[in-house]
């Protein structure tokens, strides 16, 4: 896990140098280890280092190999095996990295190449003899790569801030600023909050011609291709259990997330199982955040699984005095408005993880979007089985799900209509947000139109959650609060041979008897008290957010009336004490991005 830049000027002139380190600088904490840069013609590349996979000077960015040089950020799980097969292609290694094998892999098998691999990345390769530079993305996006251009340049970074700190004037993005405050949107497609600042989408790559300055994109990852065989249960856990054993692959310590939920406790479970099997004799180390509030607290059920499985377990239990300590950090880290004050629960997590000594972070991320693990699931379910006449079916599901998900059937009868009624969830959401102008309620809800049809079909709504509305954003707070504190966060359930499978399961092994993620609930009872296989509720990582928000009130009824952003497009400021925390939280998050980062409207 590094931090990668790269500028390229649209004329003959090398870019300067400085740009390259002020890029570095304002991210110098994703790779602490080592600095470097290359600067060859109108091209230059960037790169701090995190060194995880052989520590040694062997492994300093950018890498050369021919006439080629990488910056590269991630991590290849599967580089023993791709260099073993590019060894008997007559490839040679000076390194143990995973870096020199994606590089030789580029240089045998050109884009062609990121079929080869398994695992998360953002990198830019220099094609110094056929004047281009290629950059890809990981399949699923959990890695961040940001591009910027204008008539003079291309910038590339892993964060945003990066490209700000070349010179980027931050100007807001309407359209995304309204689908976050509305819908509830956010790093869905390119787009970011800043208007001229793009993603390269997850499963994509850019093509850039050096000569000319242009750019092409391609995507080589379509997962709706990718999902052909239908899969049973025992198949899935087999390429999970792999999944696990390949992210367990480092030179520096390892630990993982433990929250007390399904998805991170089976990690927990399986991850220090392959220790003790490879005779590590130390405990797997586990950090969990424990929340002030009793009833939204899951570090009891984490307890189950510590005994259970024999951790190194370490608490997190921030207080509302290290809420006010650490906002202003946390909020600037994440450069875009974030959804909730859970954001720091897992922020003071991975502070927690630094502290114990651990370099790498295991987290469950992506089990619920695989495994149909939300509430919002049901609807879907039920209409799937309903196209199917499966009517006893249905009954028994709509009564067992009620029974074994903590709804009432009157809430859940509420989900169904929400999900599966468009009308009425566009009137829920514009009631939500009285104080916005009417034009900018209008250009929010139309956006819904585009994603109301995946509410209705199970595999349209498990991609759009993938690609989308659900898993992008929280990939991308994991990122940047592992970052923060120089971790690698790694994600087993998104490992594409574990998405793929998971996907391959029929809908009936996935919800069935009431149960989310029943398939993961099957194996889980093998290695788990059966407490948490089959626990009824869940919250991850849940702040305290009734009580930092009420003491927090004053600061950010300051800070949202002082908002030109704001004031842009609200017909009046409310008064927050009206709304709904989360409503609180997200105009307060507006109003203190905007003062940040000094973003003009």
């Amino acid at each position: 896990m590094c931090g990668i830049a790269a500028i390229v000027n649209k004329s003959d002139h090398a870019p300067d140098e400085k740009d390259v380190q002020s890029m570095l600088t304002v991210m110098d904490y994703r790779g602490p280890d080592d600095r470097g840069m290359f600067v060859k013609g109108n091209a230059a590349l960037g790169h701090c280092r995190l060194s995880i996979i052989d520590t040694s000077a062997a492994g300093h960015q950018p890498m050369h190999y021919r006439h080629f040089s990488i910056v590269f950020n991630g991590e290849i799980y599967n580089y023993l095996e791709l260099k073993d097969r590019l060894t008997q292609c007559g490839h040679r290694f000076v390194s143990h990295t995973d870096t020199e094998v994606v590089l030789h892999a580029y240089e045998e098998w050109r884009e062609n190449c990121l079929q080869y691999l398994d695992g998360m990345w953002a990198f830019v390769i220099l094609d110094q003899q056929n004047r281009s530079l290629f950059c890809a993305r990981d399949r699923f996006g959990i890695k961040p790569f940001y591009y910027y251009s204008d008539a003079q340049r291309i910038l590339f970074a892993s964060e945003i801030k990066a490209i700000l700190a070349a010179g980027v004037v931050p100007i807001s993005d309407r359209k995304t600023l309204l689908a976050y405050l509305v819908l509830g949107f956010s790093d869905h497609g390119d787009k970011t909050f800043y208007r001229e600042i793009l993603q390269l989408l997850p499963g994509h790559y850019a093509k850039v011609d050096l000569n000319t300055g242009a750019m092409g994109f391609s995507k080589y990852y379509d997962l709706s291709k990718a999902v052909k065989t239908e899969m049973n249960a025992s198949e899935y856990s087999k390429i999970l259990k792999e999944s696990v054993r390949l992210h367990l692959r480092s030179d520096v310590p390892v630990g993982t997330c433990l929250s007390g939920g399904l998805d991170s406790s089976v990690i927990a479970a399986l991850a220090s199982g392959m220790q003790r099997d490879q005779g590590i004799q130390s405990r797997f180390v586990a950090v969990t955040a424990k929340s002030q509030l009793a009833d939204r607290d899951e570090s009891g059920f984490a307890k189950q699984v510590v005994d259970k499985c024999r951790l190194d377990w370490h608490l997190a239990m921030p207080v509302y005095e290290d809420f006010l300590a650490h906002i202003e950090e946390c909020l600037r880290i994440q450069d875009e408005p974030v959804g909730g004050p859970s954001v720091f629960m897992q922020y003071f997590v991975m502070k927690k993880a630094r502290e114990a000594g651990v370099k790498v972070m295991l987290d469950g991320q992506g089990g619920d979007e695989t495994l149909l693990g939300y509430e919002r699931y049901y609807p879907a379910y039920f209409w799937y089985l309903l196209r199917r006449g499966k009517i006893f079916k249905l009954i028994k599901e709509y009564l067992l799900a009620s029974a074994h998900s903590g709804l009432s059937l009157f809430r859940l009868t509420g989900y169904i209509g929400y999900f599966l009624i468009l009308p009425l969830r566009k009137k829920v959401l514009s009631r939500r947000v009285p104080f916005l102008k009417p034009d900018c309620i209008h250009e929010a809800i139309e956006m819904l139109q585009h994603s109301a049809k995946s509410f209705l079909d199970i595999e349209s709504l498990q991609h759009s959650e993938l690609a989308q509305y659900q898993l992008p954003h929280l990939l991308h707070y994991e990122d940047r609060n592992s970052m923060a504190h120089s971790i690698e966060a790694r994600v087993p359930y998104l490992s594409h041979c574990c998405v793929e499978a998971a996907l391959s399961l029929p809908p009936t092994d996935k919800i069935n008897k009431g149960y989310t993620k029943y398939s993961l609930r099957q194996l889980a009872e093998k290695i788990l008290p059966v407490s948490i296989a089959w626990r009824r509720n869940k919250f991850g990582f849940e702040a305290p957010n009734e009580l930092w928000l009420k003491k927090h009130l004053p600061v950010m009824k300051n800070q949202v009336s002082a908002s030109m952003l704001l004031k842009s497009i609200c017909s009046r400021i409310p008064d927050l004490q009206e709304l709904s925390l989360d409503m609180q939280w997200k105009l307060y998050n507006i109003a203190v991005w905007e003062s940040q980062y000094s973003v003009a409207l």
